[in-house]
């Protein structure tokens, strides 16, 4: 009897967590902590804002972002969602993730980023008039992943970047120089600048499938949350949370 007792709720639990996994995702406001402004955006930029915050557990996911830009009030109102998954296993954990927000394109000025769900979460955008009619200042490269190594024995920090450049039937791509900047206090600005040569020799130095790798040690140390901001090709940016304590 006690194990056909045992056997039957194991039976009905089994039955529970598979009717839970059915359910489909929530989608709930998101909770937002801080919003992260990147340096250097003008009048013809696709601008944009990162949005912070912590998940409880592992059973949230990103969900969807957007925002309403008030050119004549100043003000720029975000909105952001997150997929809860009810019924699966939570490991709890407190989780940092962030959103990265397109504004489009935003008329110069200076702007409050209000988060519509806690007004109390906002951020000064400063949009610069645009030095240049194209969409870059520069020609940047094609960085696909960012990160801030720090050596445990002398604390030291240094920039990373991985990529791939673009082929080109003449001549080829290489990084210049890489411009970082903290501004301001909580998130590197980084610029891997570009250029085209036609040097067939530095071409051929190339791998065959144009992979780089950058590393530099920062300016300056970079200390507690903020975000790492890498501009790329075609008006794009690879953005990242960091953590150093």
């Amino acid at each position: 009897m006690k194990h056909f007792i045992l056997g039957l709720g194991l039976a009905l639990s089994a039955s529970a967590v598979a009717f839970a996994q059915d359910k489909d995702p929530v989608e709930v406001p998101a909770e937002i902590e801080k919003i992260f402004i990147p340096y250097g955006f003008d009048d013809n930029d696709n601008v944009e804002v990162v949005l912070h915050g912590n998940f409880p557990n592992t059973c949230y996911q990103i969900g969807r972002a957007e925002a309403k830009v008030d050119v004549q009030a100043r003000t720029v109102t975000v909105s952001a969602t997150s997929y809860q998954y009810p019924g699966t296993f939570c490991i709890q954990s407190i989780t940092p993730f962030i959103q990265t927000v397109k504004l489009g394109v935003v008329p110069e000025g200076n702007y409050q980023v209000i988060y519509a769900k806690n007004e109390q979460v906002r951020a000064s955008l400063d949009v610069t008039r645009r030095k240049t009619e194209s969409a870059d200042d520069f020609l940047y490269a094609t960085v696909e992943n960012a990160a801030i190594d720090v050596n445990p024995a002398s604390g030291k920090q240094a920039l990373k970047l991985q990529g791939h450049f673009p082929y080109f039937f003449i001549g080829c791509m290489v990084l210049k120089e890489v411009r970082i900047v903290k501004n301001p206090t909580d998130v590197l600005v980084v610029q891997p600048v570009a250029e085209i040569v036609t040097d067939e020799a530095v071409c051929a130095t190339q791998p065959d499938d144009r992979a780089f790798e950058y590393t530099s040690g920062l300016p300056e140390p970079f200390q507690g949350e903020g975000l790492l901001h890498v501009r790329t090709l075609h008006g794009n940016s690879l953005n990242r949370y960091i953590n150093i304590q």
